[in-house]
């Protein structure tokens, strides 16, 4: 039986929660929140201890994994701690929030006999690994386009402005591209494989009252294999549409809409091919319904000593990306 705490009981962690009691070889042992009401209840409702010091539950619990679930600019910290005591982790994206942070998380995973964990849950989900069958088995030919859209709506007031980390570079680390789109670039990059070149844009149009950092985002990508792609995301439209991607192969055309997997035929007609079932669990309707997935996987490589989870390397990739637009002047 895995001993696991949780820091962070912001909204997020709602879903990690029900991932861990569902999970019949975890114990959830203990969980953390600076803020002591917020922390109170949960462990009431989830009949474990409370903590307001995640160093203090770090090193008085005898853990096996940790989940964190907390504003972006406490990442490395939190998971840097949690390595140097031998404790696994799973961390919500990004893992941190530049690659200047994560030489310190990588020095810590090098010298821990413990495992690291990113949520990127997404890849799981039911229709993105029926796109990465067609990619891998070449079953319409080669990739050579690919592209996601992403038009969201967070209300400024409602979203950032009662928020004191969003919405600024030193907590953030960014403002779109790094907490809304992330998922939808992850995919890009994991289907279309390594990239030889890119160049993006980001800018404020609509939050330049509320926000420092970006509301929206285009990216132009060349991947090494010939593939092209391209990426456009916003939080400023008027309410959260459904995700659309497209594959484009030397020999047909795979859709993404509305939360279903569609195949082009010769009439030039959508045939479905799969789909993302609806989320049984609490939380947002856009999370998906892959965290269990993603969380059951990464337990399983533990009890067995695999290497079967989104590991560090793989999270940093979309990182790597955004690291590459923030910094090409």
């Amino acid at each position: 039986m895995l001993k696991v705490g949780l820091i962070g009981c912001g909204s997020i962690s709602v879903i990690h929660l029900e991932a861990i009691n569902k999970n019949e070889d975890t114990l959830l042992v203990s969980v953390c929140d600076i803020k002591n009401d917020i922390v109170s209840k949960v462990s009431n409702e989830m009949n474990c201890k409370a903590y307001t010091d995640y160093a203090e539950m770090l090193e008085h619990e005898d853990l096996d994994v940790v989940h964190i679930c907390t504003p972006h600019y406490l990442h490395k910290e939190m998971i840097v701690k949690a390595l140097s005591l031998n404790i696994h982790v799973v961390t919500e994206k990004p893992v941190v929030m530049n690659i200047e942070e994560s030489k310190a998380v990588q020095s810590a995973l090098s010298n821990s006999k413990a495992k690291l964990a990113v949520t990127f849950q997404n890849r799981l989900n039911p229709t993105s690994l029926v796109m990465r069958h067609y990619v891998d088995q070449g079953i319409l030919g080669d990739l050579i386009g690919i592209k996601g859209f992403v038009t969201w709506c967070r209300e400024p007031i409602q979203y950032y402005a009662e928020s004191d980390w969003r919405g600024q570079y030193a907590t953030e680390g960014g403002g779109f591209l790094i907490n809304q789109g992330i998922h939808t670039l992850d995919l890009i990059q994991w289907l279309g494989g390594e990239i030889s070149s890119l160049n993006g844009s980001y800018s404020t149009k609509a939050f330049q009252e509320y926000i420092e950092v970006e509301d929206t985002a285009e990216i132009y990508i060349e991947f090494k294999n010939g593939a092209k792609g391209l990426f456009y995301g916003t939080n400023a439209y008027s309410s959260n549409t459904p995700v659309e991607m497209e594959l484009l192969f030397q020999n047909g055309l795979l859709k993404y809409m509305n939360g279903k997997l569609y195949i082009e035929d010769e009439n030039k007609d959508f045939v479905f091919l799969e789909e993302d079932f609806a989320p049984d669990q609490r939380g947002m309707s856009y999370w998906g319904a892959s965290h269990q997935k993603a969380i059951n996987a990464f337990y399983k490589s533990i009890i067995d000593n695999t290497s079967d989870y989104i590991n560090l390397d793989e999270g940093l990739k979309t990182i790597s990306i955004l690291d590459q637009i923030r910094n090409k002047d």
